[in-house]
């Protein structure tokens, strides 16, 4: 065990982020799911403090970002350019 340097952990949380997507779409049955989303949280949440940000900060520009353009409720599918 050791203390990355900030490229190197960066790098690593990019990583893991990549591989709990990848759990969350493998996963099986509501509690499997819910438990792979806690996962990725855990490392977007870890990925907005090693950019300076609390995710506080994160979360505001998700809702601002979906008060303009709208979520995913309603399971609504763009296609092409917004």
């Amino acid at each position: 065990m050791y203390v990355a340097d900030a490229a190197e952990y960066l790098a690593r949380l990019g990583d893991k982020l990549s591989e709990e997507a990848a759990e969350v779409r493998a996963a099986h049955g509501e509690q499997e799911v819910l438990e792979e989303l806690a996962d990725l949280l855990e490392v977007v949440r870890a990925l907005a403090t090693a950019h300076g940000a609390d995710f506080a900060r994160v979360e505001e520009l998700r809702r601002r970002k979906a008060a303009e353009r709208g979520g995913f409720a309603g399971r609504v599918v763009w296609t092409g350019n917004h």
